[in-house]
């Protein structure tokens, strides 16, 4: 609660220094387990006026995280607390905090195309600039004991020409630590062509686009192009003479994609390498909006690595002010089977809405129906 009133002191003080007339948003909720029956409230307040904003979120009437920024003609400042920022967004993601869960106290400071960031164990000085139809970034970084710097470029004259070299490394710099990526494609992305390596001795054990490829020591190549409502792919990797090839077609409502790793074809299914299908189709029936979709392969789910498939279906409409959305999902796997559901109804009114729902629309990790109600106020000004 005293970091709650500090933090709300902090903005009273700079709303005072700077002229702040804000405008803004609140959100006010509550949420009740039907099964442990415990419940939480939380809060969330954004401000924002002049060269002053700021955001901060309660739970349970304890701060939980916020920022105030400060933006003149000179500086961009902000400070954060609890927050998850900091990315350099750079091709490759070398530093993305996104949705890696770890939120962070720090500060964050931009000028004449220089960001300088502190964020927990991150600190890293970046520059963007650009000329004619050339941009470029390049930083300087250590994330805990290990230092990485990087230039990467987008280069725009008929077609898009990018790219990205860097190093990571603890103490000495060798041949292993380095990193690239080199592609060229048409400007609106449909046609291209890349090419990714990485050394077996980098320390880029938190870069998501590393981790997630498994391309450490590893040289990725990537290939597409979109012909129509038809898209082709193909991934191969050089060292483990790995492919992973895949078809898409979208048009209209309806879309339809198919992919597999490998080369392996046995008459047993289980045997084959990762694979996967899914067809979709979005609808409308008597006012009713709608989406459903099948999916089966290996894994079957973001939530598991096993054979089966995925039933899903939303639905959604409007009545004058009030408005309902809801959702299901099926999976059965050769393991386990799961059903959930998300129901939500919201009234809005002005500037105002309220909302009530029944479960979790988070359906990559929650597989199960989870027993709570939320309640959520929301208006803004």
């Amino acid at each position: 609660m005293k970091k709650l009133w500090i933090f709300i002191f902090s903005v009273l003080i700079l709303s005072y220094a700077f002229s702040f007339s804000p405008s803004g948003s609140m959100k006010v909720g509550y949420s009740y387990g039907l099964e442990n029956q415990t419940g939480s409230s939380y809060t969330e307040l954004y401000l924002s006026g002049n060269n002053l904003s700021g955001e901060f979120t309660t739970k349970d009437l304890k701060l939980d995280s916020g920022y105030i920024n400060l933006d003149t003609d000179l500086i961009d400042l902000k400070a954060y607390y609890n927050r998850l920022f900091g990315s350099t967004g750079d091709w490759m993601g070398i530093y993305t905090f996104d949705d890696d869960g770890e939120q962070r106290n720090g500060v964050e400071v931009t000028s004449f195309g220089f960001r300088g960031v502190i964020a927990g164990d991150v600190q890293y000085l970046q520059y963007r600039g650009g000329f004619s139809d050339i941009s470029f970034s390049m930083m300087a970084g250590k994330h805990s004991t290990v230092n990485d710097l990087y230039f990467d470029f987008n280069w725009e004259p008929n077609l898009r020409y990018f790219g990205e070299i860097g190093v990571s490394y603890e103490e000495k710099v060798g041949a292993e630590n380095f990193f690239y990526m080199m592609g060229i494609s048409s400007v609106d992305w449909r046609h291209g062509a890349k090419i990714t390596g990485v050394g077996s001795e980098t320390r880029l054990d938190y870069c998501d686009f590393v981790n997630d490829n498994s391309l450490k020591g590893e040289i990725l190549a990537n290939l597409w192009t979109t012909l129509g409502d038809f898209k082709l792919w193909m991934d191969y990797r050089f060292k483990s003479k790995t492919p992973k090839y895949g078809f898409e077609y979208s048009a209209n409502d309806l879309w339809f994609k198919v992919w597999k790793e490998g080369t392996k074809f046995d008459s047993d299914i289980l045997n084959w390498d990762d694979f996967g299908m899914e067809v979709g189709k979005n609808f409308t029936f008597i006012g009713f909006n709608g989406k459903v979709s099948y999916r089966f392969g290996k894994p079957a789910h973001d939530s598991t690595t096993a054979m089966g498939e995925v039933f899903y279906a939303e639905l959604s409409r409007s009545f004058g002010s009030i408005n309902f959305f809801a959702k299901w999902q099926y999976l059965n796997t050769l393991y386990t089977e799961a059903y959930t559901a998300y129901y939500e109804l919201k009234v809005s009114q002005g500037n105002s809405e309220f909302k009530i729902a029944l479960g979790d629309g988070d359906f990559s990790s929650k597989t199960t129906f989870q027993k709570k109600v939320t309640l959520e106020f929301s208006t803004w000004w």
